[in-house]
């Protein structure tokens, strides 16, 4: 689609350089080879700076990199050429809304809405926003070095304050076992438990989510310190694995890291895997656990701590964090895996099993 575009919009004399660079950026992209992607699209703008597509092109490429800064300003490059592209609004308003401009989030998307009104997901997303800026325009805020966090009141504000304080030590904790340190602040929203329900719409069992911000339900948080450090840490690997790759990945390795780096005991997780025949295959464990009933969430998390924790054991953390890096850069996730923990896939979930 962007060569066909390209193609028909482009008359100057470099016209096919510039189409042979968007050929090599669209195979780039294909291949998840976002880094060559980026690097021709970039190019071929400098011969055709007036191509919507190629602007495209290049903030997606940007966005898989999680360079958020350059992919928002080619997308919004995009937007400026030809308004009605709506796959970059679409991604605009997603980088604007987990950077925590909703407002600006919800303007892109009313915008795009206007000419395709008919877009039942724009719309819906746009209801959910706006309702969830309505609620946050009444926060206040507290801040530490890596966190930003948001509550609603002078009730919640020791809160906020003890939330900074463990998410801060968290920060180096985690940091220091991953030898990973994100760079970009981190925003935490801190919700009743029916804002939480209404704004992240998760499973009833769920404690926190991250979604580009960490948000929890809090009321009664400071009567259980040890629940509220645990939720914190929890989430914070969420977002520290965001960091480090831009791809999505099995939900048993986001999960299982999460588990093992919570700094909680694993016991509660060693007694729910103690039964072979109550224990799922690692595959399965590749899709979201948010659609699971209790039990089998609480068995989908115990089997991912124990995986992480055997991953881990073969090779190290830093492997760990390059298999991540791999992912955010393409690779597949069972050649990754192989390459970088050093035994295939089939073989380690044959070998779990056997525990």
């Amino acid at each position: 689609m962007l060569v066909a575009v390209l193609a028909g919009q482009t008359t100057s004399a470099q016209a096919p350089d510039a189409i042979k660079l968007v050929e090599a950026g669209t195979r780039a992209l294909e291949d998840r080879r976002y880094a060559d992607a980026l690097s021709s699209f970039t190019a071929a703008a400098a011969l055709a700076p007036k191509d919507a597509s190629i602007a495209f092109g290049a903030g997606l490429s940007a966005y898989m990199l999680r360079q958020n800064v350059e992919a928002e300003r080619q997308l919004q490059r995009a937007l400026q050429l030809n308004p009605a592209l709506k796959d970059a609004s679409i991604l605009l308003g997603e980088l604007q809304y987990r950077s925590g401009r909703i407002p600006a989030a919800v303007a892109t998307y009313e915008a795009a809405l206007k000419l395709a009104p008919s877009d039942a997901t724009l719309r819906d997303k746009v209801a959910q926003w706006s309702a969830e800026a309505r609620a946050e325009s009444r926060f206040a805020e507290t801040r530490g070095v890596h966190f930003r966090v948001l509550f609603e009141g002078p009730v919640d504000q020791a809160l906020a304050r003890r939330a900074v304080e463990i998410l801060e030590a968290a920060y180096l904790r985690i940091g220091d076992a991953l030898r990973f340190y994100p760079g970009e602040s981190i925003e935490v929203v801190l919700y009743t438990t029916q804002q939480f329900r209404d704004i992240t719409r998760g499973p009833s069992w769920a404690s926190g989510v991250y979604d580009g911000r960490i948000r929890l339900p809090v009321r009664g948080a400071l009567e259980r310190p040890g629940d509220l450090e645990r939720v914190l840490a929890h989430e914070y690997v969420h977002a520290l694995i965001a960091g480090i790759t831009s791809r999505s990945l099995p939900a048993w390795v986001n999960e299982g890291l999460a588990v093992v780096y919570e700094g909680g005991s694993l016991a509660a997780t060693e007694r729910a895997v103690a039964s072979p025949g109550n224990r799922p295959r690692l595959s399965s464990l590749h899709s979201g656990f948010g659609n699971l009933p209790d039990a089998m969430a609480t068995v989908a998390y115990a089997e991912s701590a124990n995986a992480a924790r055997a991953m881990l054991a073969l090779r190290g953390p830093s492997a760990v964090v390059m298999l991540l890096r791999d992912l955010g850069d393409g690779v597949p996730f069972e050649t990754a895996f192989h390459q970088r923990i050093g035994i295939r896939y089939e073989e380690f979930q044959d070998g779990l099993a056997r525990r």
